[in-house]
């Protein structure tokens, strides 16, 4: 009797996955023991320790309060117009502060780069540069580290 070659390829395919069984079974489990390993690792990484310092303790201030009066200090000496400054609500160790202020374009501009580049540390997360008759308006959100 002849066998069909249908049954002959079947048959050799179960016999081959017979023979692979162990070596499949042995790379999947160390696949999913890596994966593991991994997710842990990661895991690890994505939540910093309680008491680690996000920066030095010269660069963080004391609170929201600080960088609006940071904010409206250099718009006085610049002559700069404060036309909003809140404190928003912070995500854990950070504080953010939106603000709007307009002026001359060059007052604006310095004003904005002696915020990021002077202690303490204080970095623009969004802003918005817009054109306003007799000069521009700065709508932006600052991020400062508390003490």
């Amino acid at each position: 009797m002849k066998l069909p070659p249908l049954a002959i390829g079947l048959g050799g395919g179960l016999l081959l996955a017979l023979l692979l069984a162990p070596a499949t079974g042995t790379a999947l489990g160390t696949l999913a023991s890596a994966r593991a390993e991994r997710a842990k690792l990661a895991e690890a990484l994505a939540a910093p320790e309680s008491n680690a310092a996000l920066v030095a303790p010269d660069a963080a201030v004391p609170g929201g309060d600080a960088v609006i009066a940071r904010i409206r200090e250099r718009a006085r000496g610049g002559g700069v117009l404060v036309e909003d400054a809140r404190p928003l609500r912070g995500e854990g160790a950070l504080v953010t502060v939106r603000f709007r202020i307009s002026g001359a374009e060059k007052a604006v501009v310095a004003l904005a780069d002696s915020l990021e580049r002077e202690a303490p540390l204080v970095r623009l997360r969004t802003w918005k540069l817009e054109a306003i008759p007799g000069g521009v308006r700065l709508s932006a959100d600052a991020v400062a580290v508390l003490r």
